[in-house]
């Protein structure tokens, strides 16, 4: 049988925020507070409270939490900030952000030696690699949360460690080991009388007796996660226990039941909007209608089970994500590897100062330091002249490329007047000449100045969008995509985190025409059908990622490209101190482009 989610995190839905007495109760206290230190701690518990609520609130009190904590020095909080922020861009399936954030996070903690909290992040750690397939990692994450929790004794940890393995094991296929994981989890779970916790081990049970053929005692524990859920009003939870019911009843060829509670998670999925177990539902519902001979139910539900599914995320960025942990690890290999030959090097010093040659060996030394510095000095005037001479070209290149855009600019400009305003000037005059002007001229007339009022909007928003100088970059991208989608062929979607909305002009025109320039040449010449725009304002950077499904190209051509599209975007780029990093392949779909800009 197969478990949706079975390891997320605690997932609740409030009802309605009037409603959240403990919300409002932490923002009083943030308000009135004055220590710094002390409000980051507030901002991380209310980050914490609303972490399966609210994720774009959660994220925000996180980063918010982070920054009092660096300015307070205190870095218990800022790995606990860390580790938010983490689950909150892993719940949003913006996965590189979320193991970034757990790998430093976990460095933080390894540096006070914080046993809790390492703890805590290799469970989030495990539960990735657990997502991704890799079973190894998830299982090595797990036995180092359990051990440190076991050393710290703290029983909360240590329950969910269990839990965890016991995933892990029923994975592998052997349900006795996880079944006695899951149930030593329970025992502790119930004793600290977390009902929350105590309903993931019935869920796992009861899904692990479910593959057993056991359907009598699969049906006990998921009923009693679904009391239990109902009771803590976890509506996700909820949700997900009804689909595990279901499948279980699918797995007894009971088609009538298993549809009945799938329609029940199914409605709670769109009253909480909770899109990926909504898609998996639609494929289950999609499989039992085959099975019934209804092949157009099948064919509709799968087409729904499509829709909802996230199409961008592909093997390539997960290889991305896991190349982070690879180069943290061995950066950390290196930091051991620099501390012995620091201590070698010590033990040298110590053994050279009793030998009598500790005076020529010096000399030695100093005369090939100098030596060293005099070749420095010399490869670095070297290196400095050719850097001004690149810079030099580079500068020349982006001065042609600015003004040949700009004679293209005024040309367009120039076609737009004379093709759009000049016929249609042409046209009024020539009906208002006549002696004697009938209604229907009128008529027509005023059709022709609403045409004129059209073609002027649509020459000044390509010349410079004034939503872009009052609203801001997002909504300037938003009627960007609304202006583009239009058409039909192409669909835009645009998506924004945290931008800052007192942007200074420079960086917002750079950053909109960039994103205009890469629109115009993916549709050009990739054949694309869909393009994803994101913007995310990290303290001290903003990441803005371009993603289309159409054609790959060979980046060495782009590099090298005399076409002043490209040396635009490097132009502006410049202006902003911004670097751009590109996956696209030849032969395969799907291109990528990242824009990292420090604010």
């Amino acid at each position: 049988m197969k478990k949706y989610f079975a390891l997320a995190l605690l997932f609740y839905f409030s009802e309605s925020r009037a409603q959240d007495k403990k919300t409002d109760s932490l923002l009083q206290l943030i308000t009135r507070e004055a220590n710094v230190r002390n409000k980051s701690v507030l901002l991380n518990q209310l980050s914490f409270h609303l972490r399966t609520k609210d994720f774009q609130k959660s994220l925000s009190y996180a980063n918010q939490a982070f920054d009092l904590a660096k300015q307070a020095n205190d870095f218990s909080e800022q790995g606990r900030a860390r580790l938010y922020m983490g689950i909150e861009f892993y719940y949003m399936g913006i996965y590189d952000e979320a193991i970034a954030n757990y790998l430093a996070a976990l460095k933080i903690y390894e540096q006070i030696h914080d046993k809790e909290g390492m703890s805590s992040v290799l469970n989030e750690l495990g539960t990735f690699h657990n997502k991704q397939g890799d079973l190894e990692k998830a299982q090595k994450s797990f036995e180092q949360a359990l051990a440190l929790a076991q050393e710290t004794k703290d029983s909360s940890l240590i329950g969910n460690s269990l839990n965890n393995l016991g995933i892990v094991y029923e994975k592998r296929k052997d349900f006795k080991a996880a079944m006695e994981y899951y149930k030593n989890s329970a025992v502790i779970k119930e004793a600290l009388n977390d009902l929350n916790g105590v309903s993931y081990n019935y869920d796992n049970m009861g899904t692990l007796q479910a593959q057993l053929g056991n359907f009598k005692e699969a049906a006990d524990y998921l009923n009693r996660v679904i009391t239990i859920r109902k009771k803590i009003n976890d509506r996700a939870g909820y949700a997900i226990a009804l689909n595990n019911l279901g499948e279980m009843y699918l797995m007894k060829k009971d088609f009538i039941a298993a549809k009945k509670y799938f329609n029940m998670a199914l409605k709670l999925t769109y009253e909480i909007n909770y899109k990926d177990l909504r898609g998996y539902i639609f494929s289950l519902l999609s499989d039992i209608s085959k099975t019934e001979g209804d092949h157009q139910k099948s064919y509709l539900y799968l087409a729904q089970s499509y829709q909802v599914k996230d199409s961008l995320l592909n093997e390539q960025k997960s290889k991305q994500i896991l190349e982070l942990q690879t180069k943290y690890e061995t950066e950390k290999k290196e930091n051991q590897i620099v501390l012995l030959t620091q201590q070698n090097e010590i033990k040298d010093i110590h053994i050279r100062q009793n030998t009598l040659a500790i005076a020529g060996l010096v000399i030695f030394i100093s005369g090939l330091i100098a030596f060293g510095r005099l070749w420095q000095t010399r490869t670095r005037l070297k290196q400095q002249a050719e850097l001004e001479s690149a810079r030099a070209e580079l500068r020349q290149e982006q001065l042609q490329a600015v003004i040949a855009s700009q004679e293209e600019e005024r040309k367009r400009f120039a076609a737009d007047l004379h093709d759009g305003l000049g016929q249609i000037i042409s046209a009024l005059r020539l009906g208002l000449s006549k002696e004697k002007v009938e209604s229907s001229t009128i008529t027509y007339s005023l059709s022709l100045l609403n045409d004129m009022n059209v073609e002027i909007r649509n020459i000044a928003f390509n010349l410079m969008p004034q939503v872009l100088m009052k609203e801001g970059l997002h909504e300037a991208l938003k009627e960007l995509a609304q202006r583009i989608s239009q058409s039909g062929k192409v669909t835009i979607e645009v998506q924004t985190y945290n931008l800052h909305p007192a942007m200074d002009s420079v960086h917002r025109i750079a950053l909109y025409r960039i994103c205009q320039e890469w629109i115009n040449n993916a549709m050009k010449y990739s054949g694309c059908t869909k393009i994803m725009v994101q913007a995310v304002q990290h303290p001290d950077e903003l990441v803005l990622t371009l993603e289309d499904d159409g054609n790959g190209f060979d980046q060495n051509l782009l590099m090298h490209s005399k076409g002043n599209g490209w040396k635009n975007i490097n132009s502006r780029l410049s202006l902003i101190h911004g670097t751009i990093e590109i996956d696209s392949v030849i032969g395969r779909k799907g291109t990528v482009a990242i824009l990292t800009v420090p604010v």
